[in-house]
């Protein structure tokens, strides 16, 4: 994963290429404008991924959860559960 800067008339030119690479490799592009005015490019993916963390840490509950979760991994204090175990879990 790169991040690559170029102007608006270099990524009007190398569209394609900057496409691809983004989707290909992963890449971030920040395009720069006048007056620091910048646009940044990324793949779907990774915007995708982006929406999801921050539904995720922006719920209290949920963040509450995962750090309850980390500190339990941390402390060693987890269990594996078997798929019907899990489920049990869930409807119990």
């Amino acid at each position: 994963m790169a991040i690559n800067a170029t102007s608006t008339y270099n990524l009007r030119k190398n569209f394609k290429k900057y496409a691809d690479d983004i989707n290909k490799y992963d890449d971030t592009v920040l395009v720069t404008g006048p007056n620091n005015r910048n646009v940044v490019l990324i793949s779907e993916d990774q915007y995708n991924s982006w929406q999801e963390t921050n539904y995720l840490l922006g719920n209290k509950k949920n963040l509450d959860a995962i750090t309850e979760s980390l500190n339990q991994l941390k402390d060693n204090d987890s269990k594996v559960l078997t798929p019907e175990e899990f489920k049990a879990m869930q409807h119990g």
